[in-house]
């Protein structure tokens, strides 16, 4: 279960490299760049993107959000951060369960009724790919002229949204993980309803847990409560750090959802700075 995380991480290098290799340079470089550029989602495409939308959405109802863990530019990205964050005394600071804001569900419907309405400059700036297009054409402004010319746009509107977004999700990532991926991203939120009713589960084993609080401390996503056991499994992003790091092993990627009622006998409790 461990080699999880490490088959990860793995994947997100290679996408990444990809897709940076496939934005800045052309996806005519080399196989792998074209197929980065082609297996991304993007529902403001949906004419030439429907077919791999849909393998997506079954690989998630499968086995969760690999998309997120995986294939995205912007989620690895975030996660660059997130490891410069352990670096930072300010910063590295243990994570905390929050629940999800109801926001989140509002971008999600503004972000599908402009795609239907065909109001492409949200989704230019929402989509995780489109987003990685902006960032790019910093160094290549060619990733993002066709698509803002869409719209009677040029190619410094990709260029300003870029680097905006750049440092937003930089912020984001150094001060709460994975909170555009977990929280704000439109994608991510559909493909969580998804996963919500996936066949694979991270489960907290009440029997083995020992309240220690590390799988809450650490989890990028903030969507675990060590005290009721608790997962919130359409947040959780498939980083597989519980899994890896659990001193117990209570923590599981598995085939159908444990419901056994949580009941914990002890409390997460943090050594006193004073000891």
């Amino acid at each position: 279960m461990k080699q999880l995380r490490t088959i990860r991480i793995m994947l997100a290098a290679l996408f990444l490299a990809a897709s940076a290799a496939c934005l800045v340079i052309g996806p005519q470089i080399h196989p792998m760049a074209r197929a980065a550029g082609r297996l991304q989602i993007l529902l403001s495409a949906a004419s030439v993107t429907s077919g791999v939308t849909v393998v997506w959405l079954l690989i998630t109802f499968l086995l969760g959000r690999v998309y997120c863990a995986t294939a995205c530019p912007i989620g690895t990205y975030s996660d660059i951060f997130l490891r410069l964050r352990r670096r930072i005394p300010r910063f590295n600071r243990p994570f905390s369960y929050r629940p999800r804001p109801k926001l989140s569900y509002h971008i999600l419907w503004i972000y599908l009724l402009c795609v239907m309405a065909g109001i492409m400059a949200v989704p230019f700036v929402v989509e995780p790919w489109n987003i990685a297009r902006n960032m790019a054409s910093a160094v290549n402004r060619e990733a993002t002229t066709p698509t803002w010319a869409t719209i009677s746009l040029g190619a410094t509107t990709g260029v300003v949204a870029g680097m905006v977004s750049a440092i937003i999700l930089a912020a984001l990532a150094l001060r709460k993980g994975r909170e555009f991926c977990s929280c704000w991203c439109p994608l991510g939120t559909a493909l969580g309803i998804v996963q919500e009713h996936a066949l694979t589960h991270i489960e907290i084993d009440p029997d083995k847990c020992i309240s220690c609080g590390h799988c809450e401390d650490i989890c990028r996503s903030q969507c675990i409560k060590t005290v009721s056991r608790y997962v919130d499994t359409s947040r959780c992003v498939r980083c597989f750090d519980c899994v890896a790091e659990c001193p117990t092993g209570a923590i599981r990627f598995q085939i159908n959802r444990n419901r056994r009622p949580a009941t914990p006998l002890m409390r997460k409790t943090r050594q006193s700075s004073k000891t």
